[in-house]
Parts: structure tokens; C-alpha cells; sequence
């Protein structure tokens, strides 16, 4: 049993809030690239997963423990009354090979050690059995999803925790063999004790180079043309109301600006004072949680992004007509 969703990772969606709002610089469109790549493995083991099964298991995905003083990113755990099993999930295409602990794709030297990275995971997941009055054995496993990944490697040693897409569906079957009962559950609620947000990402943008203003959000495009409730796209004549326009731009607002509130002058500035301070108020108190801090006051986008935050209007009386754009 799945217990949390996997949602778009915070670093995913402030390169998609960016690139919304500027050109991306080389590097930029790599690191974005790579997150999404990333991305898409995880939800492809999702995937896998439900299809062959997970009853008698609690799996958290995407998580951050902080143990300690250590905080860590863990794609899935997998709990059942026999064991905690780490799953480190990677998109790697092509060929690569493992040497005197180094990964080379191409015979090019790559920076991280997948297999360091999975050492560390279970040793922080080990710390937490060795504080807890619930005794649990920890295993991991680095999971391969990508078909088109081929590794090369004289260390025998790693074959018992690589896990190819070919061999997926039979790994994950063999872990739902196991039995969830109190003990899984009570060790779920003391990892769950351990969860924290990302504290990981401090990326901020230049202010200076993002595009203000509403725009359309099937084409991209800036130009707009304002009436009584919508706005229309004058490039692919896309029609959205004012709040969805609104919500789109509170969820760049949150992943541009990741640890700052909102504020009125903010959101005003971001949108570059489309809507009037009547609207804006009133769009801001029905989807933003208040915080007062003596007689200032700031808000909190309410919802996890854009997709969540539309999905409370889509029964409004004012529609969206969404002009698909041909291929």
C-alpha cells in the first residue's frame, strides 16, 4: 500500500515555473532534463509496482528523513514485519560500468557513486532501528527502471542489490510475498516520525530576468487579451479565467521563491498588477492560509502546486476552453 503520493519534485517545478518566464541558460536545461528524467523512472516503478502488487506492504515514496543531523532523499521504502527495504531508483540509459567503486558511462568518469549513495541511505535508516523500541533488519536495492541500461562491472559484490528492469517485476513480487501486519505498521509510524520537507533547495532566480504577467497556459505565450472573467490566448485563443491565471502564478510564486511568503506587493509584482486589488484580495484569501507576525502580515500558497490548486475550481461557474495546439 502506497501510504503518500509522489509528486512533482520542488526542483522540477521551479525549472518549469522558470522556463515559463525566461530562456533557460545550458546548464539550466541540462539540470531540468535530468530531474525529469528522474522523475519519469520513479512513477515508471510506480507503475510496475501496482501492477504487480503491494498489498501487504507500506511503501513511502519520495521522502526526506532527518536523522540526526542528517537529513536524507529516500525514492521509496518498502516496509513489511520482516524488514525495511531501500529502493534507490535510477533512469540511467545506456552503457555504463562499475570499477574500483567509480561509475563510467562511456568511459567517461561520472561524479556519483550510486552504490556509495545506497550505503549511506541504510546506514541513516539503521540509526533510526538502533533509536527505536521497534527492531527492524534494513536492505536496499539499487533499481535500474530504464530498458536500454547495460553495466559492466568485475566486483561481484554489487549483482545482489542491482536490480535490472527485467528482473523488476519478480524483485517486487518476492517483496509483496511478505506479510503486513502491526509490526509493519508501527515501524511505518516511527519513520514517519523521522519526515521532514526538502531542505535541499535554495534555488532563487534573477529577478530581473523573468517575463511579469499572466500567460497562457497551454502555448506559453504572454499575449493575452483581458476580459470581465477570462483572459484569451491571441496565440492559440485559449480561454482561462482570471483565478486559474491567478493559481498558476501563486504556484511559480512558491517554487521561484521557494522559502519566501507571499505577499500582496509579490504576487502583484509577479503578475505585474493584471488583476485589480479587489480580485487579488479576494483570490488570495480563498486559496492562501494567513500568517500574521504583529501587524505584518504574509501568506502561504494553500496547495502543493498549479495541478492540485485547479482541481478545487473546476466546478466554478466560469469555464476554461483549452485550444489544443496541433502537432
Amino acid at each position: 500500500m502506497f501510504i503518500n503520493n509522489r509528486k512533482i519534485p520542488v526542483e522540477l517545478l521551479y525549472y518549469n515555473a522558470l522556463s515559463a518566464r525566461t530562456d533557460l541558460t545550458t546548464s539550466e536545461r541540462y539540470q531540468m532534463e535530468s530531474i525529469r528524467k528522474g522523475y519519469e523512472g520513479e512513477c515508471l516503478y510506480d507503475k510496475i509496482f501496482d501492477e504487480t502488487g503491494h498489498k501487504n506492504l507500506y511503501i513511502f515514496r519520495d521522502v526526506y528523513l532527518k536523522i540526526k543531523n542528517t537529513t536524507a532523499q529516500y525514492d521509496s521504502i518498502v516496509i513489511s514485519d520482516d524488514c525495511v527495504t531501500i529502493n534507490e531508483i535510477k533512469n540511467f540509459q545506456g552503457d555504463f560500468r562499475f570499477s574500483k567503486d567509480m561509475w563510467y558511462k562511456d568511459e567517461r568518469l561520472l561524479e556519483d557513486d550510486a552504490f556509495t549513495q545506497l550505503r549511506r541511505a541504510k546506514g541513516n535508516l539503521m540509526k533510526i532501528n538502533k533509536d527505536s523500541d521497534v527492531q527492524f533488519e534494513v536492505k536496499n536495492a539499487l533499481i535500474f527502471i530504464n530498458d536500454d541500461f547495460r553495466l559492466s562491472s568485475e566486483n561481484d559484490d554489487i549483482w545482489e542489490k542491482t536490480i535490472v528492469r527485467s528482473h523488476l517485476r519478480k524483485y517486487l513480487r518476492n517483496l509483496n510475498n511478505s506479510y503486513r501486519g502491526e509490526k509493519a505498521k508501527e515501524i511505518a509510524n516511527v519513520i514517519n516520525k523521522y519526515r521532514v520537507r526538502n531542505t535541499f533547495f535554495n534555488e532563487r532566480p534573477d529577478t530581473s530576468r523573468l517575463r511579469l504577467g499572466f500567460y497562457c497556459g497551454e502555448c506559453k505565450s504572454f499575449d493575452l487579451s483581458k476580459y470581465r472573467f477570462h483572459f484569451k490566448c491571441n496565440n492559440c485563443e485559449t480561454i482561462e479565467t482570471k483565478e486559474t491565471h491567478f493559481l498558476r502564478a501563486l504556484s511559480d510564486h512558491k517554487f521561484l521563491f521557494y522559502n519566501e511568503p507571499v505577499t500582496k506587493k509579490s504576487i502583484s509584482h509577479l503578475i505585474d498588477n493584471q488583476l485589480s486589488k479587489t480580485t487579488l484580495l479576494r483570490f488570495m484569501n480563498k486559496h492562501c492560509n494567513l500568517i500574521k507576525k504583529g501587524s505584518r502580515s504574509t501568506h502561504t500558497f494553500k496547495y502543493y502546486d498549479f495541478n492540485d490548486a485547479v482541481k478545487t475550481i473546476t466546478g466554478g461557474r466560469y469555464k476554461n476552453t483549452i485550444r489544443k495546439q496541433s502537432e
